[in-house]
């Protein structure tokens, strides 16, 4: 059994504050320059601080052999693959948010570069990006033809004045740099920014851990904890400075510099993790997802779930579920567990104060709990 004497446990409950973000707005750099100038899109992307730069080999839409059906577009992507580009069919269902259906639809075409779907009604041209078509078309597709690699993370918030990820990105050294890389070394890729707001949060309280350990806490100290606790508030810049600082330090993108080798639980923490602790927190765990972009992001540190690692095939196909509705609603859960990450970091070590982050083992992670 291993030696007890050296670690602490300060009291029996330990929180950790949470991060997650509602689903991420995903554009080319090029859309940076048409949303600036379009009032609907600025204001429905105003609170969006957090950026992901991204990039994955492009994806075209075949010009020839399209059809239209009614409000759905017959068409297919053409994909590089091992053995070359490769055609997928699919077919995509022109939403009422981008062409009213009281709206007659002329004639529809593909950019002759296939990189966009051009809708002609009355009113004009209305041209739809194929990283639109992908999230939502029905394909065949698989997730390594549409999984992102993250390159860069950054935010946005002003000091003086409202500021957003769409401000910054329109003056961004990194994002010039990346995009005079990609275009010279890899012009057979893409580059496309996740805008995510991250305006959720909690504090996860929990008596998990070592419980072999004894809080040093007297009871009337672990009652003020715990309330203590239950009354954390953090402002929107420590909000967004966390969830950076978590996202950089976890997927350690290839262009930032910063945080990403910072040990969270070292004596010399960065100033906003400081202030975390002052508030009692002992953890942190951020929460991003991409479900709705139908692809999964990652590096080369930090991959997308594989669930057949962590799941039995009976498990993930649902031959146990009796009733069709289930299995639909397992599937789906099951899709964005796969595009879902977890950024967790303890902000002690095991020895100064042990948490119940220091004993839990997340899916997709090796680290193990205290072995005895």
């Amino acid at each position: 059994m291993k030696d007890l004497g050296d670690i602490t446990r300060q009291f029996s409950m330990e929180g950790a504050t949470h991060l997650y973000s509602s689903l991420p707005a995903i554009i080319t750099p090029a859309d940076l320059y048409r949303v600036r100038d379009n009032l609907a899109h600025t204001e429905a992307l105003l609170a969006c601080n957090i950026y992901l730069i991204a990039r994955r080999p492009r994806i075209f839409i075949k010009p020839e052999g399209c059809s239209l059906n009614g409000r759905t577009f017959i068409g297919e992507f053409l994909v590089l693959r091992e053995n070359g580009m490769t055609a997928v069919p699919f077919a995509y269902e022109i939403s009422p948010s981008s062409i009213p259906v009281d709206v007659p639809i002329e004639d529809i075409a593909v950019a002759l570069n296939g990189t966009s779907l051009i809708i002609i009604t009355p009113a004009g041209k209305q041209f739809i990006a194929v990283n639109a078509i992908i999230a939502v078309a029905r394909s065949l597709l698989t997730p390594h033809d549409t999984d992102l690699e993250v390159l860069y993370v950054g935010q946005a918030v002003g000091r003086t004045k409202p500021r957003n990820a769409l401000d910054r990105l329109l003056s961004h050294n990194k994002l010039q740099q990346i995009l005079a890389e990609t275009s010279t070394h890899f012009p057979e890729r893409e580059v496309l920014l996740l805008l995510y707001r991250f305006e959720h949060g909690r504090t996860i309280i929990s008596n998990g851990g070592d419980f072999n350990v004894e809080a040093q806490a007297s009871d009337e100290q672990d009652a003020a904890h715990m309330e203590r606790l239950r009354n954390v508030q953090l402002s929107r810049r420590e909000v967004v400075s966390l969830a950076e600082a978590g996202l950089i330090n976890y997927f350690k993108p290839h262009y930032n510099t910063l945080i990403k080798a910072t040990n969270f639980s070292s004596k010399g923490k960065l100033k906003v993790l400081t202030q975390l602790l002052t508030k009692g927190i002992t953890g942190l765990v951020v929460e991003l997802c991409s479900i709705n972009l139908r692809s999964r992001i990652g590096t080369v540190h930090a991959q997308p779930i594989d669930l057949t690692n962590f799941m039995p095939a009976e498990v993930l196909d649902g031959r146990n579920l009796e009733s069709e509705g289930l299995k639909e609603q397992l599937q789906e859960q099951l899709r964005q567990m796969a595009h879902t990450h977890y950024a967790r970091f303890p902000l002690t070590t095991t020895h100064e104060r042990n948490t119940f982050l220091h004993g839990t083992a997340f899916i997709g992670q090796t680290e193990e709990p205290l072995s005895w």
